[in-house]
């Protein structure tokens, strides 16, 4: 229980993962103090290829980040600036209710890697309501993979595989819990500076870590005339040829567990839009 602006209240939402406990300082193995990005070589080596993938008409762009998690609530400040902003979210939202330090907590390490990951904003201002808790795995694993493993890997060969198993081997995928990042549309400029695209957290509990994957699309006019920033971009030649070929795997769209969707999801055609 908490002191100060919020009290106790009972939600029907999915409990939120249990993060380390207080006053426990999490040093990851790979290398990492609590609140800051862990150095990961396998992810490091994959999120470079992920940087800047030419599509054709359009520039993909994605990252790979781990995060360690730390143990810490609200300030009173913050506290009383959610109940102004989204009041509902103190007995219900999709981390859970902010009334309870569980919740709190993992809005304070979601925040704390978007404004790693966004350096140049403001993410204080991220409420729970800019997040959809995102409970079925073959979804999520479906869509990364045809917004953006499977592209890779047409270019790449083997590169699917080796994706999933670098992340299996950050976190443990099957017994995660997984969000989206969904602000409303004007709320976050970096979203909104893009065709479209998609920010998944795994939240691994057990091992105090967050696993951030993101993908952004941009079209090839935008990044030719300046609007982007990187100007390394990776040829993929891909031309219709090549995309029926599909995406080199043949491993299968269904998880079960300890088995996960390689493949890609023929009836997710599509990338989120924010």
């Amino acid at each position: 229980m908490l002191s100060g602006s919020f009290g106790s209240s009972s939600s029907s939402s999915a409990p939120p993962p249990q993060l380390p406990p207080p006053g426990v300082e999490v040093v990851d193995p790979l290398k990492g103090h609590a609140g800051s990005l862990v150095e990961h070589p396998q992810l490091t080596q994959l999120s470079a290829m992920l940087k800047a993938i030419d599509a054709g008409d359009r520039i993909l762009k994605g990252r790979l980040e781990l995060f360690c998690c730390c143990k810490r609530s609200l300030s009173l400040k913050a506290q009383q600036d959610l109940v102004r902003r989204a009041p509902e979210t103190i007995t219900d939202s999709p981390l859970g209710p902010l009334s309870t330090d569980v919740a709190q907590s993992l809005l304070c390490n979601l925040r704390s890697l978007l404004s790693l990951l966004f350096v140049h904003y403001d993410c204080s201002t991220i409420t729970p309501n800019d997040f959809e808790r995102c409970p079925d795995k073959h979804e999520v694993i479906a869509t990364i993979n045809h917004s953006l493993a499977a592209v890779v890997d047409r270019v790449h060969s083997g590169f699917l595989g080796e994706f999933w198993q670098a992340i299996q081997d950050a976190i443990d995928v099957v017994n995660c819990d997984m969000y989206a990042f969904r602000p409303k549309t004007g709320s976050f400029e970096p979203a909104d500076n893009s065709l479209s695209s998609l920010h998944y957290f795994f939240i691994d509990a057990i091992r105090g870590r967050i696993l951030f994957v993101g993908c952004v699309t941009k079209s090839r006019g935008a990044v030719r005339g300046g609007v982007d920033s990187d100007s390394d971009v990776v040829l993929s030649q891909i031309d219709s040829s090549n995309s029926s070929k599909g995406s080199g795997s043949d491993m299968g769209s269904s998880l079960q567990e300890g088995e996960f969707a390689f493949g890609e999801d023929s009836d997710n055609d599509g990338m989120f839009d924010w």
